[in-house]
């Protein structure tokens, strides 16, 4: 009888198992403790819906030197004028930083929009007008901005005559021809393994050049974020 038992137990726990999936890691909106201090946001946003599969748009708590969200929740932008209202609560006593942000299938900070300083002492407010949540406009501000403008703009010279200051990157990126990689576009929509601008950063195609540009952007979410960009366009 003890034998037949500890059958059923185990294939209790092998089905158990087996109902897990591999989609989100998360399927409540809300990952959080049940005690702890709060933060609320409120203000109208554009380009939520421009995102790809296994990204989330969420307000979110994070320590100091951690990349992975401590606690999240997302974003419901169902409003047809774009305005969002949020409030997180329970909120460890670790996290240092309250973001809006966009965060990846393991909670991982993929691009900030909204920063702001938090502590226990009372419930955090953040508000703002319009805030660009683009998936390009993320791009923008992580990738281009932080680590292109200098060689691509930014002191007047556009290395391979491309600018990449913002309003003008994407136009001088999307369907238009290389001027080092003969054959090939700097972005081709929905084929990054034939884009200028991944291949650049993901291999050392440029190696012979003046400059390889596969030391500038080592993160892999940070690759990850302009691969899966390029192949939903």
């Amino acid at each position: 009888m003890k034998f037949y038992n500890c059958i059923i137990l185990a294939a209790a726990f092998v089905g158990s198992l087996s109902s897990c999936d591999e989609g989100r890691i998360y399927n409540d909106d809300t990952v959080q403790t049940e005690e702890g201090g709060a933060a609320h946001f409120s203000g109208s946003v554009t380009g939520a819906d421009t995102w790809s599969q296994g990204y989330t748009l969420a307000l979110a708590g994070f320590e100091d030197g951690n990349d992975y969200a401590l606690i999240s929740k997302n974003i419901d932008f169902s409003a047809s004028d774009g305005k969002c209202d949020v409030t997180l609560s329970g909120i460890p006593a670790d996290v240092t930083t309250i973001e809006l942000c966009a965060i990846d299938r393991l909670r991982r900070r993929v691009a900030t929009f909204i920063s702001a300083d938090y502590n226990t002492q009372a419930t955090l407010q953040i508000s703002a007008e319009m805030v660009d949540m683009s998936m390009s406009g993320a791009i923008q501000t992580e990738i281009f901005n932080t680590t292109c403008v200098q060689c691509h703009g930014g002191n007047g010279h556009a290395a391979a005559g491309l600018e990449l200051l913002e309003g003008n990157s994407f136009s001088n990126l999307i369907s238009v021809p290389s001027r080092k990689i003969p054959g090939m576009d700097r972005v081709t929509p929905g084929q990054s393994a034939e884009s200028e601008l991944f291949l650049i950063l993901d291999t050392d195609i440029s190696a012979d050049w003046n400059y390889d540009h596969s030391v500038e952007v080592v993160r892999q979410e940070k690759l990850d974020l302009i691969r899966n960009w390029i192949d939903n366009l």
